[in-house]
């Protein structure tokens, strides 16, 4: 083999090593970006069951893409378009109120995502559990427990992942005779008293709440507490 035989070998077998490795490059980042994309819908989906836990319809809705959305929650049928989805939350689900009242609660814990990317990563779709609590409207006797599947789609709008659809079926409801809910904790230690005080009680609520750390995934505003403008009549 001449020496200019052997170079060409040696950029051959080069080039081909080169072109073996950005292969491989492109193929860690595409698998990197459909981590982050599951990593944003996760995000995306439990900011909407903090919503609904606090009756938040507004934020619920805004986390819906401008085309194409939808919401079908049990037997109550099918809400097309943001602005439907949104007066179904409020005047249906919410009947006409944002916000809880003081002794509140409608919890939504949202558990068990499994989340599945498209690979050219434009949509995506998830089946997730929300285990249901509740005393609303908090004078009613009973304690709500239920269990819910979701089977939800996504997709990327405007570079940014929203819901496209969420569609709810019921596994079961159950409304326990209760005697009492309080909300408050033991108080302060006189033995070992705290180095600064606790959050304080938002006197609306009837309980602590914890600010939002972070804004609206997908509009980006800061996001208000739950405290309906009814609670102060109550």
């Amino acid at each position: 083999m001449s020496a200019a035989d052997a170079i060409a070998e040696e950029l051959r077998v080069l080039r081909h090593e080169v072109e073996r490795q950005a292969a491989e490059l492109a193929e860690a980042r595409h698998a990197i970006a459909l981590l982050e994309d599951q990593n944003a819908i996760e995000r995306l989906q439990y900011a909407y069951g903090y919503f609904i836990d606090n009756r938040m319809f507004r934020e619920m809705a805004d986390l819906f893409c401008d085309e194409g959305s939808w919401i079908e929650i049990c037997q109550r049928g099918r809400y097309c378009g943001k602005a439907r989805i949104h007066r179904f939350l409020l005047e249906v689900l919410g009947d006409g109120r944002w916000g809880l009242l003081r002794d509140e609660v409608i919890n939504h814990v949202q558990q068990q995502p499994i989340i599945t990317v498209a690979d050219d990563r434009q949509r995506a779709w998830s089946r997730a559990r929300a285990q249901v609590q509740g005393n609303s409207p908090p004078g009613t006797p009973h304690f709500l427990l239920a269990d819910g599947i979701y089977e939800n789609e996504y997709v990327r709008e405007d570079g940014q992942w929203k819901i496209r659809g969420v569609t709810v079926t019921m596994t079961y409801y159950t409304a326990l005779e209760r005697a009492r809910i309080w909300f408050p904790s033991a108080p302060p230690s006189d033995a070992m008293p705290p180095d600064g005080p606790s959050q304080p009680v938002v006197e609306a609520l009837g309980r602590q709440f914890n600010p939002w750390h972070f804004r609206h995934p997908v509009e980006g505003y800061e996001i208000a507490i739950p405290a309906s403008a009814a609670a102060s009549e109550t």
